[in-house]
């Protein structure tokens, strides 16, 4: 029999074993319970430099004192750590045995303690106290405008359970109403757009437009007034100040109205720089019309040729469709006539046919469409004098008709088209080949790059495909002379899409559009002297330079009408005057300078103003009053204060260009800069803020498009406005959350009661 002391003695044993901190049991809960997961580098972009990646984790202990915080990357380490720092913890959560039952002999080791069966919660009151209203509103906020959740959400059974689960007391505070969503954003659209208003009142730069025109899904003229600026803390600044419906006419005199409403509305009529927009001839209208209503309303001398920036991204785009489609000289011309009434995609679309059209009624004889082109060919270049020194190409081949006339991009397009019209071909050529080929669009030519660059990424699995699939594909096979062709056009194009990208960057400046178009015009000149020697003779491609080149040289010269691009090139630090004594022919010096000299002229005379420098900033001997040490070192000195020179702009245009880290605006925003250039740096701080392309408002309206999905379009374009303005305050950070620091949105319980059943004819 066995003695109680021996089964004592056991069962103590026993116990103590499992106080032993490696041998405590350590569930999930209990982890959860202990730890808190974080991404210290959530925001931070992935290495493709798009997406956003949750990046390493790390996990803190909720336990430790504030004063000595621990945190650790590996789980292992964690578990280790509350293991040794916090058994007590652990040993309550693992206790099976009651430590004041005598019956210890027939309790069985894992029976659950009493009190687990009955969970413990807070009163609902407490829950209700640590309700954060503020921050729920915010996220609600932020869930129908950034994230563009329909307004409906807030009254989705899952949303609510999601909400309740965190804190099951609120359920009578929720938000459920539709209409009161549409209070809380009409209201948060209404403070902010008073706050953005002192922002832009406090630039120390002008304040560049952008704008552009869009047809919205439920038909609806729309015009998207974007800004940039650089604000009083030296950082670059862009938003979205109102998208406005444009009805009845997109003429430019209307869409002058309207920009001219938002300057009044946001009082920045003495701070208008210049403005961004694509090529349409609407544009110079609007702009004509926007200068005499400033001198009119407010006396402000505002030259619409001088102040007009075409986006360098449209500009590419047009000619390379050229390089694609035209024929001749004649169907360019026809197609930028029939273009130039219209704005945004649509230009595209008419460029596009218009060609077309132009190209395939166009004369076949060779001497009857020679003598015009000729003719044509000698009238654009007489008017060229300062850019004489460029020699264009001559190349002409009257019976090109486009990409449908060159069988291996016509092949290329039949296989895209039967891939896409067949959800069993898409599956087999999945299977096979493990990329999608994708689908061209005429009015896009970075589409047939994406196109004929992933046919080259996967050349020798799309090449057994084609053999393996022939009698299906039948005429559309691919031979070597097409391999070969479209290996060349895809080697062409790549420097395009490379300077697409360079100049769609965060960091890009004006000063980068000249160079780009130098850079491609080059890039045709020494193509079309490659492909017109004996061993490399492809007169189709030869057609194509020349068409292309021609649209691109065409909008090259119109930068001579603002001088503002040699002004951002001549203050990019790292070209100044070398850059266009070596790369630009001596004839075009002496008006490229003058020009800039011009606009110096506003500055130099101007009071040196902005905001005083930070403590920080001044160093410890001008804290104090000048001693006689100072005098007897002043005396000494040797080194010259560039601040005194007669002429700033001469002393830097003509000093060694030199190799800088960030952007020339980030270059000149340094308080180094402006301390040795007070009058120069406000030139170069307001020309290199300009925005080189209208991206701005297209990603309006592409964010547009994706909140106006086909089930919400009977939202107004009022609440469209709002909604896609919060969004675009949110993501630029110009509404920053309580969480954060900033001062969030309006939370006015009002807003939610009354009103009864929605009236959602206004919303989704």
């Amino acid at each position: 029999m066995i003695s109680s002391s021996k089964i004592i003695t056991d069962t103590l044993s026993r116990s103590q074993t499992r106080a032993s901190p490696d041998d405590l049991p350590f569930e999930s809960s209990s982890f959860d319970a202990i730890f808190r997961t974080t991404h210290p580098e959530k925001a931070k972009l992935g290495p493709s430099g798009k997406r956003k990646t949750s990046g390493r984790v790390m996990y803190e202990c909720l336990h430790c004192p504030p004063d000595s915080p621990w945190s650790n990357g590996k789980r292992g380490n964690a578990i280790y750590h509350a293991k040794r720092k916090h058994t007590s913890i652990l040993q309550t959560e693992a206790s099976t045995v009651d430590e004041h039952d005598s019956d210890i002999i027939t309790r069985p080791s894992k029976q659950p303690r009493m009190d687990s069966f009955f969970p413990s919660r807070p009163s609902d009151t407490t829950l209700r106290r640590v309700f954060n209203r503020q921050q729920y509103i915010e996220s609600i906020v932020g869930l129908l405008t950034r994230r563009r959740l329909p307004f409906s959400a807030v009254k989705w059974d899952e949303m609510q359970d999601i909400i309740l689960a965190c804190n099951p007391a609120i359920e009578d505070l929720l938000l459920t109403s539709r209409d009161a969503a549409m209070r809380h954003i009409t209201t948060t659209f209404d403070l902010y757009r008073s706050q953005l208003k002192a922002k832009l009142q406090a630039s120390v730069s002008k304040i560049h437009l952008s704008t552009d025109l869009w047809t919205s899904p439920h038909r609806h003229g729309i015009l998207a007034v974007c800004v940039r600026w650089v604000d009083n803390s030296y950082r670059l600044q862009k938003a979205l100040l109102a998208m406005p419906e444009c009805r009845y006419s997109h003429s430019g005199e209307r869409q002058a109205t309207l920009m001219a409403e938002a300057i009044e509305e946001y009082g920045i009529a003495k701070q208008i720089g210049y403005h961004t927009g694509d090529n349409a001839t609407s544009n110079d209208t609007c702009l004509k019309h926007l200068s005499q209503m400033l001198q009119d309303k407010y006396g402000i001398s505002f030259h619409p040729n001088q102040r007009r920036i075409r986006c360098i991204a449209h500009i590419i785009n047009l000619s390379l469709q050229a390089f694609l489609l035209a024929s001749s000289k004649e169907a360019l011309r026809a197609a930028l006539a029939a273009a130039s009434d219209v704005t945004g995609a649509e230009m595209y679309e008419q460029f596009y046919f218009t060609l077309y059209d132009v190209s395939a009624n166009e004369p076949t004889s060779r001497s009857e469409a020679s003598g015009q082109q000729e003719q044509s060919f000698s009238k654009v270049w007489k008017g060229k004098a300062k850019r004489a020194a460029r020699k264009p190409p001559d190349f002409r081949d009257d019976k090109f008709r486009g990409w449908q006339t060159i069988p291996a991009m016509r092949k290329l397009h039949n296989i895209a088209v039967w891939l896409r019209n067949s959800s069993i071909h898409s599956d087999l050529w999945e299977d096979r080949v493990s990329l999608r080929l994708g689908i061209d669009n005429d009015t896009r030519w970075n589409s047939w790059y994406k196109l004929i660059d992933n046919l080259i990424r996967r050349q020798s699995q799309i090449k057994q495909f084609l053999l393996d699939y022939d009698k299906e594909i039948n005429d559309n096979i691919l031979n070597s002379s097409d391999w070969d062709y479209l290996e060349r056009t895809h080697r062409f194009l790549h420097p395009f899409a490379s300077a697409t990208l360079w100049a769609e960057g965060k960091n890009s400046t004006l000063s980068q559009i000249l160079t780009i178009m130098d850079g491609l015009l080059r890039h045709y000149e020494k193509n079309k002297e490659h492909y017109s020697k004996p061993e490399t003779f492809d007169r189709r491609i030869l057609h194509s330079i020349e068409m292309g080149w021609f649209i691109l040289d065409k909008y090259y010269t119109m930068t001579e009408d603002a001088p503002v691009y040699a002004a951002a090139l001549l203050l990019d630090p790292s070209k100044r005057i070398r850059y266009i004594e070596r790369h630009w022919p001596e004839s075009w010096h002496e008006n490229a300078i003058a020009g800039v000299r011009t606009i110096w002229e506003e500055y130099k005379t101007q009071p040196e103003t902005g905001p005083a420098e930070s403590v920080d900033e001044v160093s410890a001997s001008q804290k104090r009053q000048p001693n006689e040490w100072d005098a007897l070192l002043e005396e000494l000195e040797v080194t010259e204060d560039l601040g005194d020179s007669m002429d700033d702009l001469e002393d830097f245009i003509k000093a060694t260009p030199i190799k800088i880290s960030g952007s020339p605006l980030q270059w000149w925003c340094h308080k180094d800069q402006r301390k040795t250039y007070p009058q120069l740096s406000r030139m170069a701080i307001d020309i290199l803020s300009i925005a080189p392309e209208s991206a701005d408002p297209e990603s309006a309206f592409s964010g547009g498009r994706r909140t106006l999905s086909w089930d919400r379009e009977r939202m107004t374009c009022e609440n469209l406005e709002k909604v896609e303005c919060i969004g675009n305050w949110l993501r630029e950070g110009h509404i920053q959350k309580t969480v954060h620091g900033g001062m969030g949105v309006i939370t006015d319980t009002g807003f939610d009661s009354g009103g009864g059943e929605d009236s959602d004819v206004n919303f989704d």
